[in-house]
């Protein structure tokens, strides 16, 4: 059975969503004091200038060095497939799966606490653009990478990925594009995500770990699953069978 704490947990989760059926986002954090910051946005430059020029330089170099690998994919293509394989991009990873993000929240859960970032996509747009509906930059021209003005009126936004990589699917990946306010996302618009419900982290203390472990394992979620290429299968087999002798 599980603990009253885990159960409370799937509460809050349910609880968060309210009454409707809407697009909710998971996040899972092995470290409560890691920013909701995108990988840019968390090396240590002062000025805005200095990210959109290291932005336009990764970007740039990355296209051109790489281009027998990734066949001069397009610009939004390009940005994931960058930030699919380590690169400081202004992308920061969501999925749509809770189970997912519980599994990347323990995975590399040593000591303290790890935590769940629950977010709802659309009201986020709502706030930076006016619309509530999440954004497809394939099918509007709203902004395109590395080719941002210097404007701090920039705010994050949803956008929904095409799933360019099977990694991406069986991840259920999506994401927020950073936007100039060097903020992290709780901070921005004077944290009204948060005052305002439609940003939440929901905290896993110890006592919970196993009930976590055992609610990723029942959803079969594990490396293998969430990363189908040889590499997670390796790892995968490695935990499996080391744990069976």
């Amino acid at each position: 059975m599980y603990s009253q704490s885990w159960k409370d947990i799937l509460d809050n989760v349910d609880d968060f969503a309210g009454n409707r059926v809407d697009c909710i986002w998971f996040r899972g954090h092995s470290n409560t004091s890691y920013p909701l910051k995108s990988g840019l946005f968390r090396l240590d430059f002062s000025r805005i200038e200095e990210y959109i020029n290291f932005e336009k330089k990764l970007y740039t170099y990355y296209k051109d060095m790489g281009y027998l690998l990734h066949n001069n994919e397009g610009k939004w293509q390009l940005l994931y497939s960058l930030q699919h394989h380590g690169g400081k991009t202004r992308l920061l990873d969501w999925t749509e799966s809770f189970a997912v993000a519980v599994y990347f929240a323990t995975c590399n859960w040593t000591s303290g606490s790890a935590c769940i970032w629950l977010l709802k996509p659309k009201e986020l747009n709502c706030l930076s653009t006016g619309t509530r509906e999440i954004i497809s930059p394939l099918q509007q021209d709203w902004i395109q990478p590395g080719e941002y003005e210097i404007d701090n009126s920039h705010h994050s936004i949803a956008i929904y990925p095409i799933k360019n990589t099977i990694r991406s699917s069986t991840q259920q990946g999506v994401f927020t594009v950073q936007g100039n306010v060097m903020d992290s996302l709780d901070k921005e618009f004077d944290g009204r995500l948060i005052t305002e419900g439609y940003l939440k982290a929901i905290e896993f203390h110890d006592d919970v770990r196993n009930d976590a472990l055992r609610f990723i394992k029942q959803n079969g979620i594990n490396c293998f699953s969430l990363f189908p290429e040889l590499d997670g299968l390796a790892k995968y087999l490695n935990e499996f069978l080391i744990k069976e002798s």
